[in-house]
């Protein structure tokens, strides 16, 4: 039960999954690697996020995580089939199912779903979506300039021109948005000032439902308080704490810097 959950995603964006787990799983240790030194993941070729992802997958079983989150919408739709088949022994799950899940039970339609190119291009989130309700209309956008704007931390400092730029078109045409990428809800607030009055469906909150669940059926939840956080990436550790301090709290926690073979 002690054991810690394993989290990571191609930079910062899944510290907002961290951040639910402390929320609604405050008794869990946690382990996260942000891969930095590979981000955005994309542009990336399913090929290269397989070798990135079977990397960190197979570090979190040498530290006996007892489950591992895919905290990233671009590793969810492109190989984590191929991740749960290889380390079939491990419970490795991604972000994708449980936001649709979400989405669903909202009962709203006309939905926006905005992502990285590698998970527009996958057709993840509309295919699943349309298995379960055919009727429901999905937009897909694909939005490659936020990764970079929140990995550099430019969030702080406002970045409405670009969220104008990709969301005016869409004002009165959708009843809600699927941030489909653990960065965006970082953004959150500032995209609500260009598209309010709309359903906003977070796969950094979905997921965390869905790990509780999960630990809950194999009784895994940890039931003694939290030991430790561990934070790692494999960039900088400045730049990784510069561009995550406006969300994240460190407070009695430090980055540390790891190389992943």
């Amino acid at each position: 039960m002690e054991r810690a959950i394993g989290v990571f995603d191609s930079g910062v964006g899944g510290l907002t999954v961290v951040n639910s787990i402390r929320s609604l799983l405050p008794n869990e240790n946690i382990i996260y690697i942000g891969d930095n030194y590979h981000c955005p993941y994309g542009d990336k070729t399913p090929e290269q996020l397989f070798s990135y992802a079977s990397g960190i997958v197979e570090y979190f079983i040498e530290q006996n995580v007892k489950m591992i989150v895919l905290a990233c919408n671009t590793t969810s739709s492109t190989v984590l089939d191929k991740l749960q088949a290889v380390y079939s022994n491990m419970t490795i799950i991604g972000v994708i199912d449980a936001t649709v899940d979400d989405f669903i039970n909202r009962n709203v339609d006309n939905t926006l779903i905005i992502a990285t190119a590698a998970t527009i291009k996958s057709n993840k989130y509309p295919d699943t979506i349309k298995k379960i309700n055919p009727h429901i209309t999905t937009y897909s956008l694909a939005t490659p300039k936020l990764v970079p704007l929140v990995e550099s931390g430019m969030y702080k400092e406002g970045i409405y021109e670009v969220l104008h730029e990709y969301f005016d078109s869409y004002a009165g045409k959708i009843k809600s948005i699927i941030l489909g990428c653990t960065h965006y809800p970082i953004l959150k607030e500032q995209i609500k000032r260009v598209l309010p009055n709309i359903e906003y469906i977070s796969s950094s909150e979905a997921i965390c439902k869905n790990i509780k669940e999960i630990l809950e059926s194999k009784n895994l939840l940890n039931t003694q308080p939290n030991k430790y956080i561990k934070i790692y990436t494999t960039g900088e550790t400045d730049e990784f704490r510069y561009s995550s301090s406006g969300f994240f709290d460190y407070t009695g926690l430090k980055v540390e810097h790891i190389i992943i073979k």
